[in-house]
């Protein structure tokens, strides 16, 4: 199947950004085959590995983070953050019923804050980073249990950020997106990367935006990391 990807708002300046990311001009395809070189899989296979480890990894540790923050009875917003990012981990791996009472509890934390504190979070950043992995989460969610159509809607909305700082400087969380393009899922992805414009500003957002939908474009294995920047030029894509 072949996928067009529309990649509107990229010139030549977000091209200079991408190839600004990479060792030097003097790069070179180093897979022969491009996108189908058997030692190219392989590398993206290894990174996948890789992550499905380090989220197992993450699972545990944002755990304990939460763990520990809730019974120091520390900031309440410190929390709230830490339980929404272990979300993002618990939501693959926890059973179904667990993963929404984590959901719950966030929600329970929200309404014991004070009048003055809610008011605060909202100035600050309307709780986006935390609302977009509770809406992840359930992306999640939905998927394990075979609905698509509430998996991809989930990541779509978990996006409708505003004013979110971590969020404009790091990006979006790509658990997911890796997960499902990995599966063969790429027009949710596209939809994903190309959202990210409203609120992920910057040379080096623009330049994993430009590498990703190059390589999908393109049918490549993607590990959705910021080497993909340097894998564009290896594969002979720029």
């Amino acid at each position: 199947m072949t996928v067009t990807v529309v990649r509107s708002g990229f010139s030549i300046s977000t091209f200079l950004c991408a190839f600004a990311l990479i060792y030097s001009a003097s790069v070179f395809a180093d897979y022969k085959k491009g996108c189908d070189d058997p030692s190219y899989h392989q590398f993206v296979n290894e990174r996948l590995a890789y992550f499905e480890q380090q989220n197992k990894r993450l699972f545990e540790s944002t755990l304990r983070d939460y763990q520990r923050s809730s019974q120091a009875n520390r900031n309440p917003y410190r929390v709230i953050a830490d339980l929404s990012r272990h979300l993002i981990y618990s939501a693959q791996f926890d059973p179904i019923e667990t993963v929404n009472a984590k959901i719950d509890l966030i929600f329970q934390h929200g309404e014991n804050l004070s009048r003055d504190q809610q008011i605060a979070g909202n100035v600050f950043d309307n709780f986006s980073t935390e609302a977009h992995f509770v809406g992840v989460a359930r992306a999640w969610l939905a998927y394990r249990q075979g609905d698509l159509e509430a998996a991809f809607d989930a990541l779509l909305t978990s996006i409708d950020v505003s004013n979110s700082a971590v969020m404009g400087s790091f990006g979006p969380d790509v658990t997911f997106i890796r997960r499902i393009y990995r599966d063969g899922y790429t027009k949710p992805v596209v939809s994903y990367i190309n959202k990210t414009k409203e609120f992920w500003l910057g040379k080096r957002a623009d330049a994993l935006r430009f590498a990703w939908l190059t390589m999908i474009e393109r049918g490549c294995k993607i590990q959705f990391d910021s080497l993909d920047t340097i894998k564009l030029a290896e594969l002979g894509l720029i």
